[in-house]
C-alpha cells in the first residue's frame, strides 16, 4: 500500500486564519491516525500579494498550535522545493506535455475580447463557457498574433459531454457536467501558473494521496481531475469541508472578533483549547468528551465522521472551554504564560511565592489569560483604584465603623491565622445585628477598591500587614 501524505498549503497573504488553521488540523489528524505524512507546501505564486513575514506568522502559529509537519520549506524533505515561488520552472514543462498531448492549446484573446464573450452570455442569459476559438488556430494565424505583440496564456481542453464524478470523503459522491466547466487557463500568459493548474502539478510530484480542504475547492476539483487524468497520474482522494460561518450564520470576519490564530493568542486563548475547540467543529468524540488532547482527538478521529455541514463559530463556548483548561493547567505553568499579560505592574513587589499565591487564588474566574491584567490591579502600588460601588461601602456608617475596628486591631492579628480571624470577626458583628457580608465588604473595598474578588484571606496574606493597615487607614474620615 502507498504511503498516506496529506497537505497544507496556505497562501502568505495574511496571518493564519482560523479556518486554515482547522483544515490544517484535519489533514494533520488524518496522517496521525493513519502513520501518514503531513506536508506544508506554501503557495505564494501570487508574488504581489505575497509577505515572508505572513509565510514567518503560518509557521508560528502552526507550531504554537502543535501542528508540527514532516515536510515543507523550513525541514526539507525528498519532494521540494515546498514554495511555489521556487518552482515556476517546473510548470511550463507539464503544460508542454499537455500541449503536445492535445490535451491544452496556446489561446491570443485579449482581455477585452473575452469580456465581450463574458458579456454576449450574459446577454443571452446562459452560463459562459469560453469560445475555444483559439483551439484550432492555424501555425500561421498564431505567427501572426504574436507579430502583434499578443502574448498567449494555455488553456486546458475540457472534453464535452463528460460527467466528472468523485467520491468526496466528506460530501459523499458529487456530480459535474463538464459542458458548464469550458477550456480554462492553466499558464497566465505572463507565464505564470494559474491556482488549478500548479496545485495539481505540486501535489503530483509530491505524491499526495489525499487531499482534505474547504468546500470553497469543491468547484476547483473536477478541473483538476481532469489534468490528472490528461497527465496519466492517480487521482488523489478529496475530502471537502464545511465552512466555519459566524453566529449569525454569515462569514466569519474581524467584526465577529479575532480570525487569526495568532490574534486569538494575543488575546489570550490557550492554544490547546483552542486547537480542541476547533477539532469540534463539524466532528464529535465518539465518547461524548470534548476536552481532549490531540493525541487523544487523533486516536478517535474519524474523517468519514466529519459533518458535511458548516459549523458556527461559537465564541461563547470557545470562552468556556478556555477557561476550562486554565483552571486544569498546572500553577506554575500557568503563572508562567500570564507573566506577559502583567507587564504593566512591577511584579518585583511579589516574591516569586507571593505571585504563585496570588496566581492561585485568582485564576478561578479567569476567562482569557489577559483577564489576569484587570484581576490582579489591586495587588500592586501603595493603593488600590477604588470603584463607585466599593466607595458606597466604606464611606457608610457600618463601613466606617468596621474598618475603625479593624485598624484598632489588626497589629495583633496573626497574618498566618486570617481565616480564623476574620470568622470570629464576622461571628462579632452578627452579634451587633451586622450581615457578615456587610462586614467583609467593607474590609474588601478598602483594601482591593472592589467589592468582588478572590479570596480575601489570600489577598491579605499576600499584601501583609502593613500595606493592609495602611490602606483602611487611607479611607477611615
Amino acid at each position: 500500500m502507498n504511503e498516506l501524505r496529506v497537505r497544507i498549503a496556505p497562501s502568505p497573504s495574511g496571518n493564519l486564519h482560523i479556518g486554515t488553521a482547522r483544515t490544517a488540523l484535519f489533514n494533520f489528524l488524518f496522517a496521525k491516525k493513519n502513520n501518514g505524512k503531513f506536508v506544508l507546501r506554501i503557495e505564494d505564486t501570487d508574488l504581489e500579494r505575497s509577505n515572508e513575514e505572513f509565510t514567518q506568522n503560518i509557521f508560528d502559529s502552526l507550531k504554537a498550535l502543535g501542528l508540527n509537519w514532516d515536510e515543507g520549506p523550513d525541514v526539507g524533505g525528498n519532494f521540494g522545493p515546498y514554495k511555489q515561488s521556487e518552482r515556476f520552472a517546473i510548470y511550463p514543462k507539464y503544460a508542454q506535455i499537455l500541449i503536445d498531448k492535445g490535451f491544452a492549446y496556446e489561446c491570443f484573446c485579449t482581455q477585452e475580447e473575452l469580456d465581450a464573450e463574458k458579456e454576449q452570455a450574459k446577454n443571452n442569459k446562459t452560463a459562459y463557457v469560453y469560445s475555444e476559438k483559439c483551439r484550432n488556430l492555424s501555425a500561421e494565424e498564431k505567427q501572426k498574433l504574436i507579430a502583434q505583440g499578443r502574448k498567449p496564456s494555455v488553456r486546458f481542453h475540457v472534453p464535452k459531454g463528460r460527467e466528472i464524478v468523485f467520491n468526496d470523503m466528506v460530501k459523499g459522491d458529487l456530480k459535474f457536467n463538464s459542458d458548464l466547466i469550458g477550456d480554462f487557463v492553466i499558464m497566465k500568459s505572463n507565464g505564470t501558473p494559474t491556482y488549478n493548474f500548479a496545485v495539481v502539478i505540486d501535489d503530483m510530484l509530491m505524491k499526495i494521496s489525499h487531499i482534505i480542504r474547504g468546500e470553497d475547492h469543491i468547484s476547483n476539483t473536477p478541473k483538476q481531475i481532469l489534468i490528472y487524468e490528461a497527465l496519466g497520474a492517480n487521482v488523489p482522494t478529496f475530502g471537502h469541508l464545511g465552512m466555519i460561518l459566524a453566529p449569525d450564520r454569515s462569514k466569519l470576519s474581524k467584526r465577529h472578533g479575532a480570525t487569526a490564530v495568532s490574534e486569538f493568542v494575543e488575546k489570550g486563548y490557550l492554544t490547546e483549547a483552542l486547537v480542541n475547540f476547533v477539532a469540534l467543529l463539524g466532528w464529535s468524540p465518539s465518547d461524548g468528551v470534548e476536552i481532549k488532547t490531540v493525541d487523544e482527538i487523533a486516536q478517535d478521529f474519524r474523517i468519514h465522521e466529519i459533518s458535511s455541514s458548516n459549523s458556527i463559530f461559537e465564541y461563547d463556548k470557545l470562552n468556556w472551554l478556555n477557561g476550562q483548561y486554565i483552571k486544569k493547567m498546572e500553577l506554575k505553568v500557568l503563572a508562567d504564560k500570564l507573566r506577559p499579560y502583567l507587564s504593566k505592574y512591577n511584579l518585583n513587589e511579589l516574591s516569586d511565592s507571593q505571585y504563585l499565591k496570588m496566581v492561585e487564588i485568582t485564576r478561578e474566574p479567569l476567562v482569557l489569560l489577559s483577564d489576569i491584567t484587570d484581576a490582579v490591579e489591586y495587588f500592586f502600588g501603595d493603593y488600590p483604584l477604588i470603584d463607585s460601588d466599593a466607595l458606597e461601602h466604606i464611606n457608610s456608617d457600618i463601613g466606617q465603623t468596621v474598618l475603625k475596628d479593624v485598624s484598632e486591631k489588626i497589629d495583633n492579628w496573626d497574618f498566618l491565622n486570617l481565616h480564623q480571624i476574620l470568622e470570629d470577626f464576622r461571628t462579632y458583628y452578627k452579634e451587633k445585628g451586622i450581615k457578615p457580608k456587610i462586614t467583609m465588604w467593607a474590609i474588601r473595598a478598602a483594601v482591593t477598591g472592589r467589592t468582588k474578588g478572590a479570596d480575601m484571606c489570600g489577598i491579605m496574606e499576600i499584601l501583609g500587614k502593613e500595606k493592609v493597615k495602611k490602606r483602611i487607614l487611607n479611607v477611615l474620615k
